[in-house]
């Protein structure tokens, strides 16, 4: 309890954060650290159905503020910081039917991926400040999206008709030297879910450093 009452009075007590200006933000990287996280995490045979749109939806929602990327019937979720989830398995949704007509076997059940691990309490707190900071004082984004030549696949940029599941990102919005981008996955009338990514440049490269879950359906 010490710990924590000082770490917020550390909090109050240092100089107000200072967003940065949207046109001073390296939009494309932050974008191509986010989608490539999205091909690991999914994996191949999901992401080859899924498409991503290049239009930005707007700056990130605020902390407690309503969802703008929930569709309705979405189920808001309390947002709590935590890692990169485990690589999806690339386990084949079907197997071919024998050329002799025999039943394909059954496959067994996957195993269950384990939910990843929360970020420590200070951390958290660190990324709560700085997305409340960012989301504050961000206007509406200069760029209205990104190059579509971003996209890796097997993910693909959204077409005119496209049948697929569909991702949709907030632009950048950022406090200090961490960016926010709001994430909506749709893949159907009843099912999505949202999250809010965090990042921040290390090595030269941006990293995500935390994910925070907004909505389910």
């Amino acid at each position: 309890m010490r710990a924590r009452a000082a770490f917020l009075a550390a909090l109050l007590l240092a100089p107000p954060v200072i967003a940065q200006p949207a046109d001073s933000i390296d939009t494309n990287g932050i974008v191509a650290a986010l989608l490539a996280e999205e091909v690991r995490a999914r994996g191949n045979e999901n992401a080859a159905e899924t498409c991503v749109a290049t239009g930005f939806s707007g700056p990130p929602t605020a902390p407690g503020a309503d969802i703008g990327l929930a569709p309705m019937g979405a189920v808001r979720i309390r947002p709590q910081w935590h890692g990169l989830p485990q690589t999806a398995s690339e386990r084949p949704r079907f197997t071919p039917r024998p050329e002799d007509g025999r039943r394909r076997q059954r496959r067994p059940r996957p195993e269950p991926v384990p939910l990843p691990a929360p970020l420590p309490e200070a951390e958290a707190t660190r990324l709560d400040a700085l997305w409340r900071q960012a989301t504050a004082t961000a206007g509406p984004p200069t760029a209205r999206g990104f190059d579509a030549r971003l996209v890796p696949a097997p993910l693909r940029a959204q077409r005119p008709n496209d049948d697929c599941a569909l991702i949709v990102l907030s632009a950048p919005a950022m406090a200090e030297q961490t960016a926010f981008v709001e994430v909506a996955y749709m893949c159907g009338s009843v099912c999505g879910n949202g999250s809010v990514y965090a990042l921040e440049r290390r090595d030269g490269n941006w990293t995500i450093v935390g994910i925070a879950d907004t909505w389910i359906r």
